[in-house]
């Protein structure tokens, strides 16, 4: 709890200084003065502050309307002043490159002008109260439709992994990964079993459920994850932790998915006789999973053992970074999240910044990865440019 404190804590002084400078452009834009700087800026004041008021009491007070309400106002308002604060960002970005770039521009060419050329431009095209009323609606139109993506643009999506000389048995052998649902603040139980529904009709031989389930602690949300309890699959369906178990209380959620009957791989696996083939299917914690506690460091080398000569080895890891490690121990295919596909612009663009892998198939050395978008989403309740999925991955025999 102290270490998701100290995050708060920070991710609150940086979202206060990315509002205070979006608010700064929009004052002189909108021309905002006297008796109305103070309404404007209290606003913004009170954006900020609500974030993390709004965890505080999605912590410690009872009244779940009430408290799905204050967040649901607290992370939509994030949402809208992020693509906000990048709109004005890349004007402002824009418009310095201009001015850099005149006088350069002037004299290597002296009969080329930048406000000729754009001279069928209104003069207030870039800083007057028609274009920041603009930007704001932009970010408005953009934040609606992330909203209703997010609640109505659940995607199944069909992935065959070509494998070749896989054993004959398991040509067809079909898994569903569902992944970073965030059962929390905005997301409950009536989220879980709508995806738990679709989930059955795929008919998988088994299901992945690859991190980052909860966000909250197990006396807050446990009733919202009983869903998972009706879960069908041939072969059971299998858990790994994401790095947000460990800011919820992580001991006492393994504890609790396992009451569902939901097998939980800590660095271990479990072995399927399926018709004459033999799968692996193991499981690592969190990429950082030991600086928050050392008994759950990651080991993808002790996950696969008594599993090595298995037919086909599937890895289900939260970060897809950690196949920088597990290409080395014979893996075929890891199974991983985490990164939203950057969830909502202009995330969806930055996060490849961050991330190598950011969603879909990808090949390292000798394995396939594939990286999910999430089934829910984290914070801002939108998807934009990222949509939500439950994927249903099917191996696909290759001959030799």
């Amino acid at each position: 709890m102290s270490r998701f404190l100290i995050f708060i804590s920070i991710f609150t002084m940086i979202l206060g200084s990315g509002y205070a400078y979006t608010g700064v452009r929009l004052v002189q834009g909108l021309g905002i003065s006297g008796w109305g700087l103070g309404p404007f800026w209290a606003l913004i004041v009170f954006l900020v502050v609500i974030i993390p008021v709004s965890y505080f009491f999605s912590q410690t007070v009872n009244r779940e309307r009430f408290q799905s309400v204050l967040s649901y106002i607290a992370f939509t308002s994030l949402g809208f002043f992020t693509i906000l604060f990048s709109l004005v960002l890349l004007k402002d970005i824009a418009a310095l490159g201009i001015f850099v770039l005149n006088p350069l521009v002037s004299f290597v060419s002296p009969d080329f002008s930048f406000s000729e050329t754009f001279s069928f431009l209104p003069k207030w095209s870039y800083t007057s109260y028609a274009f920041a009323l603009g930007t704001i609606g932009a970010a408005g139109t953009l934040t609606g439709v992330g909203f209703f993506q997010a609640h109505l643009g659940l995607k199944t999506v069909s992935v065959e992994i070509p494998v070749k000389g896989l054993h004959p048995d398991l040509d067809g052998f079909t898994i569903v990964q569902i992944s970073d649902i965030h059962i929390g603040p905005t997301i409950k139980g009536k989220f879980l079993t709508h995806v738990v529904e679709r989930v059955n009709r795929l008919n998988p031989d088994f299901i992945a459920i690859t991190g980052d389930l909860v966000d909250g602690s197990v006396a807050s949300l446990k009733n919202h994850i009983l869903p998972l309890k009706d879960m069908k699959a041939t072969y059971g369906s299998y858990f790994i932790t994401g790095n947000h178990e460990y800011y919820s209380g992580v001991l006492a959620w393994i504890k609790e998915v396992e009451n569902l009957g939901i097998r939980v791989l800590l660095n271990n696996n479990h072995l399927v006789k399926h018709k004459n083939a033999t799968l692996t299917i193991a499981g690592v914690t969190d990429l950082k999973a030991g600086s928050i506690l050392p008994a759950h460091t990651t080991d993808p080398g002790k996950a696969i053992r008594g599993g090595e000569n298995s037919d086909f080895k599937i890895l289900l890891a939260h970060q897809p970074d950690s196949i920088k490690e597990a290409f080395q121990y014979g893996y075929d295919l890891q199974l991983s999240g985490h990164t939203h596909g950057g969830q909502y612009f202009p995330g969806n663009l930055v996060i490849y910044l961050a991330q190598k892998f950011v969603a879909g198939l990808h090949r390292y050395k000798d394995m396939w990865l594939y990286v999910s978008r999430g089934t829910g989403y984290w914070g801002p309740p939108l998807r934009l440019g990222a949509p939500s999925e439950i994927t249903k991955l099917v191996l696909k025999r290759i001959p030799e």
